[in-house]
């Protein structure tokens, strides 16, 4: 999965009405891989490396897919670390296990751009692959392109995500072998300094990776877990196709009706495949991420849902409010600009999460409910920083978006509703969002919250 961590592409864990939930964003681009490659030819000791080092990443991709565990240590520098030999020993096991395997439709490394100066591995390094005959070190950004399978083949059909990652090579004679990653020569410059970046993983990174197949509207979904979050797995297996019928009711038929569902047991699992801080497990139960949006082609590419730690203990009927609310940003994806209001973006499918689980709105709305019955009716829809997880109004913001979505739901129905969603939610300035809105509804912003308003202090009596 890969997570840009620049402007509007942070995933955002923030606390939920009971069960809570977190939904998150990726790379909005327009086309394929945010590095285009240069147009200067390559020397020849530049083609070099770059030939021996493909040759090398063919050889690693494929090993890394069968049981051929010599294979891959002879790919292996003598100085990559017991931790990088791990990594790529779990990558194996997981992507060649005998039962509950992730079978994947692509899986293929390959050498990326390399921009700015060449970075150099440590002294020790150096002198240590010197005394066993290395002849050249090459650290270099690499793209691993992969697609999801399922348990079977072919399991999901999704467009080709790409990863990035760095790694460091060293070469002897004619051959190169793998001795780890960036970490080996740390980012020098300023820029890296201010926001260092990580390998992006997969979710095959950590132990234990099973696969189950589901058949949803759309075709095959995948739900992949690990060891402590079979039985949750097991639950969104069961709740899945139910889940995506009752998103494709509210939203209609043009999404893929069809995801990714990653069951997670530790934090790290959590935050590794988010983005977030392992931190933000405590307040979340589920993001919704993606890899990028591609403008041309009109697809979303790379989306999953990743449960959280805590969604393990979540019953039946919770963990279907949280996959009906997940798979509702999966639909809308397109539909959503980077500056659409959060009580949309949030309301909406906390709305249709919701739907049929509640008799009242101090049942569904607790703290919103007590504000208003105390008198605390609020004044207009809540603003996108009062959402935050550091925001002590953060539960109360939420439930403020939920009854704004279920009020209009109730007084014009879903089909407004949703239509109200695709034009607000494609963006613009203030004037350009409430033209949209009146556009959708009939009336203007002041009448609708004017109406929202009366509406809470009826339901809170």
């Amino acid at each position: 999965m890969r997570f840009t961590r620049s402007a509007a592409s942070l995933i955002a864990a923030v606390s939920l009405m009971l069960p809570v939930a977190a939904c998150g964003a990726g790379d909005d681009a327009a086309g394929g891989a945010s590095d285009s490659a240069s147009t200067t030819p390559l020397n020849p000791y530049e083609q070099q490396r770059v030939d021996g080092v493909t040759a090398l990443l063919d050889q690693l991709s494929s090993t890394l897919r069968t049981r051929d565990e010599k294979g891959l240590d002879a790919l292996l520098d003598g100085a990559a670390s017991s931790r990088f030999r791990d990594r790529l020993q779990t990558i194996q096991r997981n992507l060649s296990a005998p039962t509950k395997k992730l079978t994947l439709r692509d899986f293929a490394y390959r050498v990326a751009p390399q921009k700015g100066a060449e970075r150099m591995v440590d002294d020790d390094l150096a002198a240590r692959l010197d005394d066993e005959g290395a002849t050249d070190t090459w650290v270099t950004p690499v793209e691993l392109d992969y697609a999801l399978g399922g348990a079977r083949s072919p399991g999901l059909d999704e467009p080709t995500v790409t990863l990035h990652q760095t790694m460091t090579f060293a070469r002897y004679g004619d051959d190169w072998k793998v001795v780890g990653d960036g970490s080996l020569s740390p980012d020098p410059s300023q820029a890296a300094r201010d926001h260092p970046k990580v390998d992006e993983l997969g979710p095959w990174a950590f132990p234990g990776l099973a696969a189950l197949d589901v058949r949803t509207l759309g075709g095959s979904s995948t739900v992949l877990s690990y060891p402590g979050a079979e039985a949750a797995a097991s639950r969104v297996r069961k709740a899945l196709p139910s889940a995506v019928r009752a998103v494709t009711e509210f939203w209609g038929e043009d999404w893929p009706r069809r995801t990714a569902v990653i069951a997670t047991s530790t934090a790290e699992q959590f935050s590794t495949l988010t983005g977030t801080d392992s931190s933000e497990t405590t307040v979340a139960a589920a993001a919704t991420v993606f890899s990028r949006i591609d403008r041309e082609k009109d697809e979303v590419v790379g989306q999953r849902i990743v449960l959280a730690p805590a969604a393990r203990t979540l019953e039946a009927p919770a963990l279907a409010v949280v996959l009906r609310h997940e798979l509702t940003h999966v639909a809308s994806r397109l539909a959503t600009a980077e500056n659409a209001p959060l009580w949309l973006s949030e309301g909406v499918p906390e709305y249709v999460g919701r739907k049929g689980t509640y008799r009242s709105l101090v049942e569904a709305a607790p703290e919103l409910a007590a504000a208003v019955a105390g008198g605390d009716v609020p004044k207009a829809l809540p603003a996108d920083g009062s959402f935050s997880v550091d925001s002590e109004g953060a539960r109360v913001a939420y439930q403020a978006a939920w009854s704004f979505a279920a009020y209009l739901g109730e007084t014009v129905g879903d089909e407004k509703l949703r239509d109200m969603y695709a034009k607000v939610g494609a963006g613009g300035d203030t004037d350009a969002m409430n033209k949209a809105f009146a556009d959708a509804i009939g009336r203007d912003r002041a009448a609708m919250i004017a109406g929202w308003q009366k509406w809470l202090r009826k339901q809170a009596r």
